[in-house]
């Protein structure tokens, strides 16, 4: 009989299984892909698992303002946290949600609302089911500035700064968890207010957003093992 023909079928190829070598190469691409395009891989809580976490879904964040001289602090420490809470969630800033109403006509309304949250409000039944449908938001967090002080110690001037922030569950109508970052600052000229702020707010971004951190470091050391 000719060549290839007969009765006995070719036998199949034999399936070769991947080396090690190239298995840790595709777990390191598969590691390295969201650092490697400027982004931080991070979860969520798992099954019975707490912790101060954002839900899925975006987050407005706002500060508590009580009384117009204080607007300026209260708004510097809300937008230094939505900037620390960035690469945890999606971040919705005031000025950005109200954009998207005016867009849409009801510019006058969000602006009400935002008014009434930073006097201490939360959202009412129909503006929860607003925010979820109509602009995606799923959770609000408060930021509040506590405290300010400065006082003068036996060797220099001590600057404090409390800020505290608080989140509420659109979906469940209820407030999630309420941190609080605190920071002491000695002898700065200059800036020790804003110095002090950034590291109460950086206090309260650690607590807020636990994450894994690729290390590339430690990855290139495993795909070298």
């Amino acid at each position: 009989p000719r060549a290839g023909c007969g009765r006995h079928a070719l036998a199949e190829p034999p399936v070769m299984s991947p080396s090690p070598r190239i298995a840790r190469v595709a777990l390191l691409l598969v590691l390295l892909a969201p650092a490697l395009a400027g982004c931080t891989l991070t979860w969520g809580p798992g099954p019975g698992e707490a912790g101060n976490w954002l839900p899925l879904g975006r987050t407005l964040v706002l500060a508590r303002v009580d009384s117009e001289e204080n607007r300026p602090t209260a708004e510097t420490a809300a937008e230094l946290l939505a900037t620390a809470l960035e690469d945890a969630g999606r971040v919705v800033r005031v000025r950005e949600f109200a954009g998207q109403a005016r867009a849409l006509g009801i510019e006058a309304w969000a602006r009400g609302l935002v008014a009434r949250l930073q006097r201490g409000g939360w959202p009412t039944g129909d503006e929860a089911l607003a925010l979820q449908s109509g602009f995606a938001v799923g959770t609000v967090l408060a930021v509040e500035v506590t405290g300010y002080d400065q006082v003068w110690g036996k060797f220099g001037k001590f600057t404090r700064v409390g800020v505290a922030a608080q989140a509420w569950d659109l979906r469940s109508a209820q407030a999630l968890w309420r941190l609080r970052g605190e920071s002491e600052v000695e002898s700065m000229r200059g800036r020790a207010f804003q110095y002090s702020m950034e590291q109460a707010v950086d206090e309260l971004a650690v607590a807020i957003r636990p994450k894994l951190e690729v290390s590339l470091v430690k990855a290139w050391r495993y795909w070298r093992r």
